[in-house]
């Protein structure tokens, strides 16, 4: 059961954050099945950045969960890919998404690890 997502979004693009963080984090949320209150985004907008050669509209995520899955991933990237799309208008074609399960041990909160 996947636990405390931490999703960061990393694009070249500028970036409302008042629109974004707080409806990426709602989104984690659902997609999780979890309170908002286990869930941080970080946003670096306007970050200088390539993909494909070209500096249009990208970005970099990484999702981060305790438990993740890989039978959850498709759905997380369909997700996110839709939310950049709409939010931000950058292309599915151009988002990378890595996915992250870390041990238990290896990840911490409130003074104490998970582990």
């Amino acid at each position: 059961d996947p636990a405390m997502p931490y999703l960061a979004l990393t694009t070249n693009i500028a970036v409302d954050e008042s629109t974004i963080i707080e409806p990426l984090s709602a989104l984690v949320a659902e997609q999780f099945g979890k309170s908002e209150a286990y869930v941080m985004v970080v946003l670096e907008p306007q970050r200088p950045m390539v993909f494909a050669g070209t500096d249009a509209p990208t970005a970099h995520v990484v999702l981060k969960s305790l438990g993740l899955q890989p039978d959850q991933t498709p759905a997380l990237s369909q997700a996110i890919c839709d939310f950049l799309q709409a939010r931000l208008g950058i292309a599915c074609d151009r988002v990378y998404i890595d996915f992250q399960s870390p041990a238990r041990n290896m990840f911490g909160w409130n003074s104490k690890t998970f582990g």
